[in-house]
């Protein structure tokens, strides 16, 4: 080429090829769309589309690949300048206006710069391959970053898309299901550039049955929900350890005889991953503030020490304020003592995200009541409770007695059986000689008093490393005292029980009031999992006495979303997001999406039923056509036999000529190489006359030759394959 060496030819262009510009164009609108103004992002689109389509001019120029590459690369750093200079230029912003001159430099900016780069990155394509990696790479991200903010349950979010959405009585979810499904039709489209645009057409058929299969699905089988939160509590039954977690609890399991809803977990290095995910909402029907600042929703309580560690109560009459399972009608838990009038009733709504072990509820719970689930596809379960809320401070008993003068000798000693280890018994009584002589024989101060110590001495962090202790606990207490809530809860509770104190540990999610911000709707989600120790006063029953270590070497979690919340607590309501205005301006515009959606995937459906049906009858005929030729009969006779042993797959590769593939076909059918020169001697004119019976026999021999080499099985896939005549040439 006079010299001038060229790095590679152009790739032959399949669908991928063709479509290339409109794929660059949607790419490049998705990931301007939420970063600038609507004009903006449709001029990056244009731009992108006509860089996409210049780009295979581009690489049959005589310029090397480095230099075409450096080129594009040059030209976007200069439309990225050019942006910076106008938006800096006081002139321009003078004779513009403020606004209207940052609309002017966003759109040349990203214009010039998207049409640029798409013509580098598609030329640099359409000359190697492998840059087929980086575009489609590319154009995931794109889409990614447009639904990334949906993550970990955040229905509301990204609030581009969500606002307008759910304003409209939408759902989010199935819009980015919708934009998800593009997104993967168009990466499917660009992985099909170097096959023929009938292969692609047909392997982009199949790709748009299975996402049509999915998107018309979603509504039967529900919209996914969120991950495993691991809890590492027991609480979901979803949770996912891993390996190492998983036969750590098989052996001990085996060894302790209890299921992991039954006992509380000891991790090392706790894993945190999904915590952020949102878990349930509850709805506060009364207003009540916690005396402690802190919501505790107790879901299950371990109270039975089983001579290594507290797991839940085998035996029966104990710990009858906890349900055991979810319920199908209106149910009473045991009776909470208030002789001091030192609790109120409250009524809470709990509405779950997620499938867990047993329901949880707002401390202490009386009653449990099932109730119509206002939205099938979003929540699992949603129920009411009626609590008896402590409205007093652990501080506020000092004075009263612990325990209940009901209890049998054997309840009193199922909630005070501890640990024989002398070093916890000498602890306890060290903690209590710090106590003001005052209060020392008073048993609500030394259970306060424990939880104050550990407080004070321990230090809280999930990359603990007590789980591989025969007792987990003695080795964190009487060790670096460095654990979790779970570490924590046990220790207290031991203490407080080698002072005659009956204590437990309760386990479910506890939330900071100021996460409510003023509203009567509470946000759970995984970071909310919570262990904690609680003792039991006479006339008042179960109150919460938790560790709040003072030092800790992990961040604290992040508040919970408001407007996540808010939209969350009116969807339990069973009330749909009010609109934007009386209008609605959107319901027209969504009312007529879903009817498309529904359009096109009954159109693909039946689209593809009529293609089967279509590829059938011309299957059929050329099958039966030799029966009804004359003139044309060794060509139709050619052809049905070359459809056989396409049935089989055996086909002629582009470029065989066809005495070629005869001769390597005929390891199958020696028979076919005859009918091959009789169809080629009537298609180059020869004068003998065409013998009906001899093309008829030879029909008949290559048949018998291919149920005789080929399975049975083979022959019958190949003959209920619709399509397999497209592939015989």
């Amino acid at each position: 080429m006079n010299g001038v060496a060229i790095d590679a030819a152009p790739a032959r262009l399949g669908l991928g090829g063709v479509l290339a510009p409109l794929i660059y164009a949607a790419a490049t609108f998705a990931c301007f769309y939420p970063l600038a103004e609507s004009d903006v992002a449709l001029s990056a689109a244009c731009a992108a589309a006509a860089g996409a389509a210049l780009g295979p001019a581009a690489a049959r120029s005589r310029l090397r690949t480095p230099v075409l590459f450096g080129l594009a690369g040059f030209a976007v750093a200069c439309c990225m300048l050019l942006h910076r200079l106008m938006l800096d230029s006081p002139r321009l912003s003078h004779a513009l206006g403020p606004a209207t001159a940052l609309l002017c430099a966003n759109l040349v900016g990203a214009a010039l710069a998207s049409g640029f780069f798409s013509l580098g990155l598609r030329a640099l394509v359409s000359r190697r391959r492998l840059f087929a990696l980086f575009e489609v790479l590319l154009v995931g991200l794109a889409f990614a970053q447009l639904v990334v903010g949906h993550r970990f349950g955040a229905i509301n979010r990204p609030f581009v898309l969500a606002d307008s959405i759910i304003a409209a009585g939408g759902d989010p979810t199935v819009a980015l299901l919708g934009i998800g499904a593009v997104a993967a039709v168009l990466v499917i489209t660009l992985l099909l550039e170097e096959r023929s645009v009938w292969r692609s057409l047909l392997h982009l058929s199949l790709a748009l049955l299975l996402l049509s299969l999915v998107l018309t699905s979603t509504r039967m089988l529900g919209l996914p929900g969120p991950p495993a939160g691991a809890t590492g509590l027991g609480l979901r039954p979803d949770e996912k350890p891993a390996q190492a977690d998983k036969e750590q609890r098989g052996q001990r399991q085996k060894r302790d005889g209890q299921s992991d809803n039954e006992r509380l977990e000891f991790r090392d290095n706790y894993d945190s991953q999904g915590r952020q995910v949102p878990l349930a909402v509850v709805l506060l029907h009364d207003d009540y503030s916690p005396p402690t600042g802190l919501y505790y929703f107790r879901q299950t309580a371990f109270s039975q020490y089983n001579g290594k560690r507290m797991v839940g109560a085998t035996r029966a009459g104990v710990d009858g304020d906890v349900a055991p399972a979810f319920v199908s009608q209106k149910t009473q838990l045991g009776k909470v003592p208030n002789a001091m009038h030192d609790r109120a009733e409250l009524d809470t709504t709990v509405a779950l995200l997620a499938e867990h072990t047993r329901p949880f509820a707002l401390e202490s719970a009386e009653s449990i009541e099932p109730l119509q689930n206002p939205d099938a596809s979003r929540f699992r379960r949603v129920y009411r409770v009626q609590s008896a809320a402590l409205t007093t401070s652990p501080q506020g008993l000092l004075g009263r007695d612990v325990g209940d003068p009901s209890w049998s000798p054997e309840v009193l000693a199922h909630y005070t059986a501890a640990p024989t280890d002398p070093r916890y018994a000498k602890l306890a009584q060290e903690i209590v000689g710090s106590i003001h002589e005052n209060l020392r024989e008073d048993r609500v101060a030394r259970a306060l008093a424990v939880s104050v110590w550990l407080s004070r001495e321990g230090t809280y962090s999930l990359k603990s490393g007590h789980g591989h202790a025969d007792d987990p606990t003695a080795d964190f207490l009487f060790g670096d005292r460095t654990g979790y809530c779970v570490h924590f809860a046990h220790a207290a509770v031991y203490l407080m029980r080698e002072l005659g104190i009956p204590a437990r540990v309760g386990a479910g999610y506890v939330v900071d009031e100021a996460a409510r911000q003023g509203g009567s709707s509470i946000l759970i989600t995984g970071a909310n999992s919570h262990a904690w120790p609680e003792f039991y006063v006479d006339g008042v029953g179960w109150v919460v006495d938790d560790v709040s270590p003072a030092h800790s070497l992990d961040p604290p979690p992040p508040p919970p979303d408001p407007d996540l919340q808010h939209l969350l607590g009116e969807m339990a309501r069973g009330f749909k997001p009010l609109p934007q205005s009386e209008e609605r301006p959107l319901e027209p515009l969504l009312h007529a999406a879903r009817q498309l959606r529904e359009l096109l995937a009954r159109g693909v459906l039946l689209a593809l039923v009529f293609a089967a049906l279509f590829m059938y009858v011309v299957k059929l005929w050329r099958w039966f056509a030799p029966a009804f030729a004359s003139q044309a009969l060794s060509r139709v006779a050619y052809r049905a036999e070359l459809d056989r042993l396409s049935q089989v797959a055996v086909r002629r590769r582009y470029g065989e000529t066809r005495e070629g593939f005869a001769q390597r076909a005929a390891q199958t059918t020696p028979s076919f190489v005859q009918l091959t020169h009789r169809h080629l001697g009537v298609a180059f004119g020869s004068a003998a006359a065409i013998d009906a019976q001899e093309l008829r026999a030879l029909r008949r021999a290559v048949a018998s030759e291919v149920r005789g080499r080929v399975v049975w099985w083979r022959r019958w896939l190949g003959a209920l394959t619709p399509w397999s005549w497209l592939l015989s040439r």
